[in-house]
């Protein structure tokens, strides 16, 4: 094919302290090769690469090749990982092998002092110019997903990146300056409102080396953590339905999200609560929502406990046959005979007679007279779960002794007279 030239030096790359190379001339991909005189040994990341390969495809090659005659080829001593994503976009069909490409060509023994200067002397782009390029390109347009694929790499970066850009310009200053680290900008992105970041900056930056988790502590001291117990209890969608805001952490492995609104989700919460303490107020005396309690919450009020109900006859049956079979297998037990199917069975058996003690334990129940008497606390665990804290008897309504003589019938005691807990005794 006919080879051009382009304009005299338009898009050369000329190192310093070298001679200029040649006009660009636009040469078949095919005809070029990776130069062993490549200095850079040590390959890229993919991720890099991908970036590298989507941009070209995107808006074609910003930078031309530096190359030397090697016979019929031209060996590529500096651009060669342009040289890869052009291969590639070759091999994906999307441009020929006989692709032109724009190269300038030197002397042989300039390749190895060109390719060292232009990999040593590069200087990458600073992380806030590239933030605001970002932005620059969301405002004239392109989507999120437009701007992934353009500069290959994922949506969720693209989100960060954009996010990044959001940070008050002074603090990117003070960044751009190298005074805060990448990961303080990262911690600021949890508000838009520039200026309790900057507040947030001048009340952490007292300390000796301010941090990103003290950033994230100072701006969420008023919010919820999406993690916590009464985000759990509540729920996310009720309450954004009841209009809460949400901060996300794009950049935080934990605790990725925090909820605005303290006083929303704590309603919400005593609300449904309150709901599921009418609900038990149905069957005991009283019921309350505490939205937290403690172990001294409780000291103030007696205890009556479930009464054991009547044992499954089969069950009682099942578990004796059960010892009486272990006590069989323990009393035959001889190292030398032992088998791995007795084993198998012992452990059979291990296993049926705690299931059994468990059933027998949970076979218990509140008396009407005790539900008459006492009441119960619903409030929240660990998890976010509703628990109930049941069997609860205000002073009030523990019943007073009642003396007894020995001609008083039994059937005239007042069964929960002595099987109330006395208070500080649960």
């Amino acid at each position: 094919m006919t080879q051009r030239k382009s304009q005299k030096g338009a898009g050369t790359t000329v190192p310093a302290g070298s001679a200029a190379p040649q006009d660009l001339q636009m040469i078949p991909l095919n005809k070029l090769v990776l130069s062993p005189k490549n200095v850079r040994k040590t390959p890229a990341s993919e991720a890099e690469d991908a970036e590298l390969y989507a941009s070209i495809k995107e808006t074609g090659l910003k930078q031309n090749l530096l190359v030397h005659k090697v016979g019929a080829k031209f060996h590529v001593h500096a651009g060669g990982r342009r040289l890869a994503a052009l291969n590639k976009l070759a091999d994906d069909k999307v441009i020929t092998q006989s692709h032109a490409v724009a190269c300038a060509i030197e002397e042989p023994d300039q390749a190895e002092d060109t390719s060292t200067a232009e990999n040593m002397v590069r200087v990458a782009m600073h992380a806030a110019d590239q933030f605001e390029a970002f932005a620059a390109l969301r405002k004239k347009g392109r989507t999120e997903d437009e701007i992934a694929a353009r500069f290959g790499i994922t949506t969720d970066l693209v989100r960060r990146r954009l996010k990044l850009a959001s940070v008050s310009p002074d603090l990117m200053q003070i960044f751009r300056d190298g005074d805060m680290s990448l990961d303080c900008v990262m911690a600021f992105t949890l508000t838009d409102d520039h200026a309790r970041q900057v507040e947030v900056w001048e009340a952490v930056k007292q300390h000796y080396a301010p941090s990103p988790h003290s950033i994230r502590s100072k701006l969420t001291e008023q919010s919820y953590s999406g993690s916590s117990k009464l985000a759990n209890f509540v729920g996310l969608d009720a309450y954004k339905a009841a209009g809460g805001s949400v901060i996300e952490d794009l950049f935080a492995e934990r605790d990725a999200m925090h909820l605005e609104d303290p006083d929303l989700l704590e309603r919400l919460a005593q609300e449904k609560l309150e709901g599921l303490a009418a609900d038990a107020a149905k069957t005991w005396k009283w019921a309350e929502a505490h939205l937290e309690t403690d172990y001294d919450s409780f000291r103030p009020y007696g205890r009556v406990y479930p009464e054991p109900l009547d044992p499954d006859p089969k069950l009682e049956a099942e578990l004796a046959d059960l010892q009486a079979r272990h006590d069989v297998l323990e009393a035959d037990y001889d190292e030398e005979t032992w088998t791995e199917a007795l084993q198998a069975e012992e452990e059979r058996i291990w296993d049926r007679i705690h299931e059994i003690e468990a059933i027998q334990e949970a076979n218990v129940a509140y008396t009407e007279q005790q539900y008459a008497i006492a009441g119960c606390v619903v409030t929240i665990n660990y998890d976010g779960e509703p628990r109930l804290e049941t069997g609860l008897v205000r002073p009030e309504d523990i019943p007073e002794p009642v003396a007894t003589n020995d001609n008083q019938d039994d059937d005239d005691v007042d069964p929960t007279d002595d099987a109330v807990a006395r208070r500080g005794s649960t």
